[in-house]
């Protein structure tokens, strides 16, 4: 398991945190020290009965069905005005090459 780590500079040196569920953040001169800091802390709730798991659960159905792009009712127009306007642009294009 990781949990992600921020260190950014701090008022005395260096501060790094650990967001929920632990929530904890701990002051270093220096990143690394800060960073050690920190773990200790982790060490300590942990050492005190703390458990950290993992729980996947299913990803929830998406609100926006999903159907092939040919399925799509829409699709044959689309292709249809995409076609028409190349066509255009490349008449424009010949028409302009050719003053």
């Amino acid at each position: 398991m990781s949990i992600p780590i921020l260190v950014e500079p701090g008022a005395n040196g260096f501060r790094a945190a650990a967001g929920g569920p632990l929530d904890l953040s701990a002051e270093g001169d220096s990143a690394a020290a800060a960073v050690v800091a920190l773990r200790a802390k982790i060490a300590d709730r942990l050492r005190g009965g703390a458990v950290i798991i993992e729980q996947s659960i299913a990803s929830p159905a998406s609100p926006v069905p999903v159907i092939p792009l040919a399925e799509n009712p829409l699709f044959d127009t689309w292709l249809a005005s995409v076609e028409e306007y190349r066509n255009l642009r490349e008449a424009e294009e010949s028409a302009a090459e050719a003053d």
